[in-house]
């Protein structure tokens, strides 16, 4: 085993320990205490959104490392990236600013009401790319 693995391993031992303690802390408090159950819930939260920044920026660091290395990928995830800001603006061209109600009864417009329903339309976009890359693929194996 090289270095880097050991690193890991040991990394991971650290935090699946860390993530029993809180586990059996959590276990060990009264459910019914809620002042209690606060600060080990909070410190467990805490942890795990470090580990979360940590582990994305992990990625982002080699993710961005490797495409550097190969201008070929790089190409490509430049093209797919602005596939998705085509298929996005699209969308929010599509969307409607209406008033909505919210749960709390309140009136909701403009901006937030326009990017949830982007979102809506960005999702059944994509849905109906991959439903039709879907059906060529089966198409063209059945004549093949």
């Amino acid at each position: 085993m090289n270095n880097i693995t050991k690193f890991i391993k040991f990394i991971s031992l650290f935090i699946a320990l860390v993530g029993a303690y809180f586990f059996i802390k959590i276990l060990t408090i009264d459910g019914d205490d809620v002042s209690a159950l606060s600060r080990p819930v909070s410190l467990f939260i805490n942890f795990t959104k470090i580990v979360l920044y940590i582990t994305i920026a992990i990625v982002l660091i080699f993710t961005v490392k490797n495409l550097l290395k190969n201008p070929k990928a790089m190409k490509k995830a430049l093209i797919s990236l602005g596939a998705l800001a085509v298929v996005f603006a699209l969308s929010y061209m599509m969307a409607d600013g209406g008033k909505v109600v919210t749960s709390a009864g309140t009136l909701e417009a403009g901006s937030t009401s326009k990017l949830v329903s982007a979102g809506m339309w960005f999702s059944i976009l994509l849905g109906a790319v991959a439903f039709i890359g879907f059906i060529f693929d089966t198409v063209k194996t059945l004549v093949k």
